[in-house]
């Protein structure tokens, strides 16, 4: 897949776990996804991409995002 960029739409699997971070990078706060979601990038760093989810920012690993593809 190729990278995500701010603003693209990615697939996110049930079962994926999303991580809120202090400035530190340490986890504060976590879920566990419990239906698949398509969610918006706001940003990105080497290893996770920054997503909203229910009107909050969360990171989620790249290695647990697909691509959303536009027909």
């Amino acid at each position: 897949m190729e990278l995500a960029k701010k603003g693209d739409l990615i697939y996110i699997p049930s079962d994926v776990r999303l991580v809120d971070k202090d400035e530190f990078g340490a986890t504060i706060d976590y879920i566990l996804l419990k239906k698949p979601a398509n969610l918006l990038v706001v940003g990105a760093n080497n290893d996770a991409y920054e997503v909203l989810y229910k009107q909050k920012k969360w990171f989620v690993e790249k290695r647990n995002t697909y691509g959303v593809t536009y027909d």
